[in-house]
């Protein structure tokens, strides 16, 4: 799975430091729109530079029946090194990857646990999918 952090057009509301416009240091993005389905919210608290998510964050999507909150490193505006995602479906907890990540997607080691499914699958993730 790749990450969308934030909505397409950026809109929202950044709090923290800046250079030349842009956001660079440490900061929160928060946006939040309505969709078909209900009230899509974002939040972000970390690190940027010139204006892309860089360093180690928290970021948090909420949707109308998902939350998914992703701890760790950001590279370029995407996941990029250790990190943990967590996926909550109704209010109960689905799915749990802690590994690494590489450009937006699982890739290296890691631990994937799918609580729906009662499966664990731990080794080498290549682009979000299991490679054992």
């Amino acid at each position: 799975m790749k990450d969308a952090w934030f909505h397409p057009d950026r809109t929202g509301i950044y709090k923290g430091e800046m250079k030349n416009g842009l956001a660079h240091g440490k900061g929160t993005y928060t946006t939040s729109y309505k969709g078909k389905k209900g009230t899509y919210k974002y939040f972000y608290k970390g690190s940027f530079v010139n204006g892309l998510k860089h360093g180690k964050a928290v970021h948090i999507i909420k949707l109308p029946t998902y939350l998914i909150k992703f701890q760790g490193s950001f590279k370029n505006d995407l996941s990029d090194g250790y990190g943990v995602l967590t996926m909550i479906y109704k209010g109960k907890l689905e799915q749990k990857y802690t590994g690494e990540f590489k450009k937006g997607y699982r890739h290296g080691k890691g631990k994937l646990i799918d609580y729906f499914q009662k499966t664990t699958k731990q080794g080498r993730f290549s682009r979000g999918g299991f490679k054992k």
